[in-house]
């Protein structure tokens, strides 16, 4: 879940790397960059002022927060990038808190449903996350840091200088040894406990992992859109559609009435009482999980059934969220605006995945997906 075409920000700074970069450290998905201006301060907090909302703190400042070691952390609460990098977030708020670290999350929502601060709150409270959030919605601070993607971590010093950056998921390690180097600058003679080690990290990207399938919006979204039928995107529009010939990887095709939607495709049909019908949402990819953002803004909450390859899912191939009915037919049940987790593949493979939706108003926003190497997270 990386660049996003923002209508209220210029593309010139929506996708420009910040122009603070003389160093590295590191080497590919182990990289850090080296930087040196001083962090914009925060905008005066309401969400009819400047779009910002606080969760788990007060409104903070960065003036207030000078003296201690703040990682600003940019999400997104359906990104599956960033949902794996939660887990190392709260190890180094774990341990560092007490010797003046902080982590400031700073929510910039893709989908329309990642807007609602209620969305985001139950998110936090769900994925455990401890330290402040602030929610962006009007992307005040992604402009400020000149930031292009989710997740994005920087890493600012006691002084209020942003020292480090990272874009995307990885170099953790890197970052956990900037970490340590600025709290010890900040307090001279301070020690960690010997059992702070940091472990040596594996290129979850490396070939070997298996290269999955590339992101997909099931809905016009920006011209990057994947659905396969025939005529396409509709903006506004409920069609009956029919399912091609050929659904390719990275495509998905749908049956039935459904409407088109910037932010993915809304099933208006009537759906099925008694189990999988005829209308069905088909994609195809290759990759160890499937993961898709799916809600139900525009219905109420459904039983979505789930099938891989012709077949319900099995214990040995089922994603946390999956469950079987009285009839051993996989499905999920679709409630909150969220990620939710379709399929853990015991290994990397090319499948075809269909979904039988059974309620109008069933929305997917779009799949995403991880490799033999990205499966050691909580799926929460």
């Amino acid at each position: 879940m990386t660049f996003r075409d923002l209508p209220a920000i210029p593309l010139a700074v929506v996708f420009a790397l910040a122009a603070w970069a003389p160093a590295t450290l590191g080497q590919g998905f182990q990289e850090i960059i080296e930087t040196n201006f001083r962090a914009p301060e925060f905008p005066p907090p309401g969400e009819n002022v400047s779009g910002t909302t606080w969760i788990n703190s007060p409104p903070l400042l960065m003036a207030q927060l000078r003296g201690k070691v703040v990682l600003i952390d940019f999400w997104e609460y359906t990104c599956i990038n960033c949902i794996r990098t939660f887990a190392t977030n709260k190890k180094w708020y774990e341990r560092y808190h007490r010797y003046g670290f902080e982590i400031i999350g700073v929510h910039d929502p893709e989908f329309d449903i990642a807007y609602p601060v209620e969305n985001v709150r139950a998110a936090v409270k769900r994925f455990g996350l401890p330290y402040p959030i602030v929610v962006d919605d009007w992307f005040k601070i992604w402009t400020s840091y000149q930031n292009h993607t989710w997740p994005n971590r920087f890493l600012v010093d006691a002084k209020g200088i942003v020292r480090y950056n990272r874009a995307g998921e990885g170099a953790d390690a890197a970052l956990e040894r900037a970490i340590q180097r600025l709290l010890k600058e900040a307090h001279h003679g301070l020690e960690f406990p010997a059992s702070y080690t940091i472990p040596h990290e594996d290129d979850p990207f490396a070939p070997s992992c298996g290269l999955p399938t590339a992101e997909m919006y099931v809905g016009d979204w920006y011209g990057r859109g994947v659905l396969a039928n025939h005529p396409g995107y509709k903006k506004g529009k409920t069609l009956d559609y029919q399912l091609p010939p050929q659904v390719k990887d990275g495509r998905a095709a749908v049956s039935g009435r459904w409407e088109t939607d910037k932010n993915g495709m809304i099933y208006r049909g009537a759906g099925s009482k008694n189990g999988p019908g005829t209308d069905r949402l088909v994609m195809r990819y290759h990759a160890r999980e499937l993961y898709s953002v799916m809600n139900v803004s525009h219905g109420s909450p459904s039983r979505l059934y789930i099938q891989q390859d012709g077949k319900d899912l099995t214990p040995q191939n089922k994603g946390v969220d999956v469950q079987w009915d009285s009839q051993g037919r996989s499905y999920i049940q679709v409630r909150e605006p969220r990620m939710y987790y379709l399929v853990q593949n015991p290994k990397f493979g090319s499948h075809e995945v269909t979904l039988f939706p059974t309620k109008p108003g069933l929305t997917v926003n779009s799949f995403t997906f991880g490799n033999d190497c990205q499966t050691d997270f909580p799926h929460l």
